[in-house]
């Protein structure tokens, strides 16, 4: 039997968003047509990488591989409102070494990103409920210590998203100087895209934190 692109688990949540049920459920192999779909979708991908996102680089392949890295990094869900898929999100494990390489060895970081690709339901509050109830399984079900939201300066309206959930802008890091990259072509001010600022926030939020709000 083939091996699934998409690692399962068991955690399925549940949340009510004024009359409508908010379920996250298992990612899995059978949702691979939707993520298809959200991730060649020019609008959707501006929003959620940026605005040089280029959906034409999001072939079957190169997605499968994304979800494949990220669902054996944490939990990857399938976002449901009243039973109809629209988005999915993830509570996984920090993999940016640049930010690991920050606390001791044996600090729990996580990391926190939704993609509502149902544009029909977006500015309805319900990436902060999402966002709540990613909180909520990592800090209560979890040991995690720190959790991270990572936005461009751009979308303004992720940022909101993090801070109505009790984080805080943490620090800013160049996109066209990012410690992960030596392509000089990055730093190359004639390749900034006018249309943002060049800055990705890092939006954190510590169990302690969580515990006193």
């Amino acid at each position: 039997m083939k091996p699934n692109i998409i690692k399962e688990h068991n955690i399925t949540l549940y949340e009510i968003l004024r009359e409508h049920t908010i379920t996250l459920r298992p990612l899995s192999d059978d949702h691979l047509p939707l993520l298809y779909k959200w991730n060649k979708d020019p609008e959707v991908l501006y929003w959620n990488e940026g605005p040089d996102a280029n959906p034409n680089n999001n072939n079957d392949e190169a997605v499968q591989s994304i979800y494949r890295e990220t669902s054996n990094a944490g939990y990857c869900f399938i976002i449901e409102i009243d039973g109809k898929a629209i988005g999915e999100c993830l509570l996984c494990k920090m993999t940016l070494q640049y930010i690991i390489e920050k606390y001791p060895a044996s600090t729990d970081i996580r990391r926190i990103d939704i993609l509502i690709g149902e544009k029909s339901y977006w500015n309805m509050g319900i990436g902060s409920t999402i966002v709540q109830m990613l909180v909520n399984l990592a800090f209560n079900n979890e040991k995690t210590d720190i959790i991270y939201g990572i936005t461009s300066d751009y979308n303004k309206r992720s940022g909101r998203v993090f801070q109505k959930n009790g984080f805080h802008l943490f620090s800013t890091y160049p996109t066209d100087n990012d410690p992960t990259s030596n392509d000089p072509a990055n730093k190359d001010p004639a390749n900034k895209d006018p249309a943002k600022n060049n800055l990705e926030l890092h939006y954190r939020l510590t169990r302690e934190e969580y515990e006193n709000c």
